[in-house]
């Protein structure tokens, strides 16, 4: 008989056990999803996988090949997102892994006060994600509507115009931007932004990547403020991507 590990996905919190899913993406030659009981009303979400596939070798090896990994991620976030519905829901790294139920348990017992305090501070809530993204089109062309420049003289002076209305229009939807991230982040219990990613490639039309932990009851009205935000972003030149609700992975 093959020698199996626990893989352990997340840790569910909630009044009553949670239903397991009729069909979910799995790991690669992982068995059933099962429930494991942690502490009262803690419960954690985990599966047998094949020790030969998922010992520290094999995950060496792996890690070389991004397909690879990007397979397995998708798996282990479509099972965490199965259970959006419970009260909490604290995701797990990928590949969390352990010898037996057992010595899983073990570790999060031994780890119980820390996360209660998260469970308690993601307790009904969801992350949702937001990126605003400068799209340079519609000021460029409403500059270049005028009629060509009969010389060189002047097809340089347009030249100059429009990169004017450029970093005019650019900077002035950073601020837009920066306005935005405030206003939403009074709507929210927490948020969080990411403005290592925003700044990574220079000269970036990325004005904002935010996440926002937000209380399943005011999920509504934060994206109705979204929104109310939104009708001035067509004449700024601001493109909106609002994604979620996901688990808060950005918020444990």
């Amino acid at each position: 008989m093959n020698a199996a590990l626990t893989c352990v996905f997340c840790l569910v919190q909630g009044t009553r056990r949670p239903p397991l899913p009729q069909a979910v993406e799995q790991l690669p030659g992982a068995g059933e999803l099962r429930l494991v009981p942690a502490w009262r009303s803690v419960w954690l979400v985990v599966a047998s996988v094949p020790a030969r596939d998922y010992s520290a070798d094999a995950l060496s090896r792996g890690m070389q090949n991004i397909d690879w990994v990007g397979r397995r991620a998708m798996a282990h976030e479509a099972v965490v997102e199965q259970f959006l519905t419970c009260q909490a829901v604290l995701p797990l790294q990928l590949f969390t892994l352990f010898t037996s139920d057992e010595r899983a348990v073990e570790d999060f017992v031994r780890r119980r006060r820390s996360i209660d305090r998260i469970l308690g501070r993601i307790n009904r809530q969801h992350e949702w994600g937001l990126r605003l993204t400068f799209n340079e089109r519609g000021a460029l062309e409403a500059a270049a509507a005028r009629a060509v420049p009969a010389t060189g003289a002047g097809y340089l002076t347009r030249k100059r115009e429009l990169l004017d209305v450029t970093r005019g229009r650019l900077a002035d939807a950073r601020a837009e931007a920066a306005r935005v991230f405030r206003t939403l982040s009074r709507g929210a219990s927490a948020a969080r932004r990411r403005t290592s990613t925003e700044r990574a490639v220079p000269g970036s039309r990325l004005l904002l990547d935010a996440a926002f932990l937000v209380p399943v009851r005011r999920a509504a009205a934060f994206r109705a403020l979204l929104r109310k935000q939104a009708r001035a972003f067509r004449t700024a030149g601001i493109v909106v991507s609002l994604t979620g609700p996901w688990p808060p992975y950005n918020f444990i």
